[in-house]
């Protein structure tokens, strides 16, 4: 490829608080090769032949000490072939270290180099992310609302922000975004974050979800990164150097989270996802031991820690999917048989027990005074004439279509307020908002006026409704709307017997 790794070949000593790093550019020709070298949070002075060539310091009068993350390229010429090139790096905090990394030759190759090494490591950072996010869309657009779709958003925040931080820890954007500050705060902000949400998920796992131990890690958490932030935004600290806060409060968590798994262990036995979540975190300690390890002893970077948050967000997303299809499944199961339980099979609208139900709620007392109060309410109740002439002399089929018939008139006419049941064979009743006897005597018109189109249409006998109505007397119906309901169903009874002494021919 024509790209060198000089680390091996660098004279090293320290100049008071800087290291430095020495050797002889190569004799050969220097024109158009670059060298570049990565700093954290270093200052940086290049010499060529004695002559400062490049610098990297902190902007003056800034409220930010560091210069970041940087990749630093110093462009060579054909004079510089043969002659000392010396690095001064300067740490901006006491604990920080240069790292080692000169790469020399063809700018573009080096590019090729820095990034193919980057590469897998960041389409595993990036999973992480797209996993995060699909698992927020699922949430929010598939599980919609209650607890687990809070679940569900709560893992996939923390999966977000964990892709987030871990494709800044990748050093390409430092590639394409040299010595930027907003990476830095990204960096830092997301990793204040993180264990917010991973702590509001993870508590649902627990019996003791609600323990207060919980949201007090949360506060804890909310009140070290206000502290950063306003140090910061101050001038007086670097958020690199608080980073020990949120260090601490990690470490907080991890005790926290450690005790409530014991707990759980010992009163209600490791099973369920406790015991998955357990084994997936025991799998991300052994990959990042494993990739600090290496590190440590042959100064090599691997995806080891990435691989591991990956199976951790993978497997802990496909347990939570499908645990809250389960709910939800169970949850349309449960639906279904209320509506069976609720709904009457042959008009499809609301039976006698869903009737019953609503009129206690109508009927619930106020919770401000303590006492009962019924809102002003009108009850109809409806019997279809000569329902049983129509079976007799057609059958039951004809008997059916007459139930049909009649129940969606009476869906439509309590369509826009009320609700309409059918509470018998023959026997339907519905109840509305009362606010005027014009507005009950237009209900009655317009069923009437129903009744007349539909039977200009023609059936086999003329469709035909007794109607009774009653408003609610808070004196008078000592029963509640059971009683105004009696009361609707004896002028109900006086109408239909009507109806059948005017078909006789009876006079009164």
């Amino acid at each position: 490829m024509g790209v060198a790794v000089w680390d091996d070949s660098m004279e090293i000593f320290r100049e008071g608080d800087a290291y430095c790093y020495r050797r002889i550019l190569p004799l050969e020709d220097t024109g158009g090769k670059v060298i570049v070298y990565n700093t954290i949070h270093m200052y940086l002075e290049v010499f060529i032949g004695g002559e400062l060539v490049y610098e990297l310091k902190a902007v003056e009068g800034g409220m930010v000490k560091t210069t970041g993350f940087c990749w630093n390229t110093i462009a060579l010429s054909e004079d510089d072939a043969g002659r000392e090139i010396l690095f001064r790096v300067t740490p901006v905090y006491s604990d920080s270290r240069p790292k080692t990394g000169f790469f020399y030759g063809p700018y573009r190759e080096i590019e090729h180099k820095i990034l193919t090494e980057r590469l897998f490591q960041l389409a595993l950072t990036v999973a992480i992310a797209l996993a995060g996010v699909v698992l927020l869309l699922y949430g929010a657009l598939v599980v919609k609302k209650g607890q687990d779709a809070q679940t569900i958003v709560q893992f996939a925040i923390f999966a977000t922000l964990l892709g987030i931080w871990s494709i800044v820890e990748t050093q390409v954007l430092d590639w394409i975004f040299p010595c930027s500050m907003a990476i830095v705060f990204i960096s830092h902000l997301t990793l204040m974050i993180l264990p917010i949400p991973f702590m509001l998920f993870l508590r649902y796992m627990y019996h003791n979800k609600d323990s207060r131990l919980w949201s007090a890690c949360c506060y804890v958490n909310c009140a070290v990164i206000a502290v950063r932030v306003i140090l910061q935004a101050a001038g007086i600290c670097d958020l690199r150097e608080t980073l020990l806060l949120t260090h601490i409060c990690l470490l907080l968590f991890v005790a926290v989270i450690v005790a409530m798994t014991i707990r759980e262990i010992v009163l209600y036995g490791f099973a369920g996802r406790v015991r998955i979540n357990s084994v997936c975190v025991l799998v991300i300690l052994l990959s990042t031991v494993l990739e600090l390890a290496i590190y440590r002893f042959s100064n090599m970077s691997t995806p080891l820690g990435s691989m591991g948050f990956l199976f951790y967000i993978t497997v802990m997303g496909i347990v939570n999917v499908r645990r809250t299809r389960e709910l939800m499944e169970q949850a349309r199961e449960s639906e279904l048989y209320r509506k069976l339980a609720f709904t009457d099979e042959l008009t499809g609208l609301a039976n006698r027990t869903a009737f019953k139900e609503d009129l206690e709620k109508r009927m619930e007392p106020d919770k401000a005074s303590g006492r009962e109060t019924i809102l002003p309410t009108v009850i109809f109740m409806f019997d279809l004439n000569d329902l049983k002439k129509c079976n007799d002399t057609y059958g039951h089929d004809y008997g059916d279509r007459y139930i049909k018939m009649a129940a969606d008139i009476l869906k439509k006419l309590f369509a826009r307020e009320g609700r309409c049941y059918r509470i018998g064979g023959d026997e339907f009743c519905g109840w509305a908002p009362y606010t005027s006897l014009d507005k009950i005597n237009e209900k009655l018109q317009t069923l009437e006026q129903n009744i007349r189109e539909l039977n200009d249409r023609g059936f086999v006998v003329p469709v035909s409704i007794a109607v009774g109505y009653a408003i609610y007397v808070e004196g008078e119906d000592g029963g509640g709307l059971y009683s105004t309901m009696k009361r609707a169903d004896a002028m109900m009874y006086e109408r239909k017997q009507e109806y059948k002494k005017q078909k006789l021919g009876i006079k009164e």
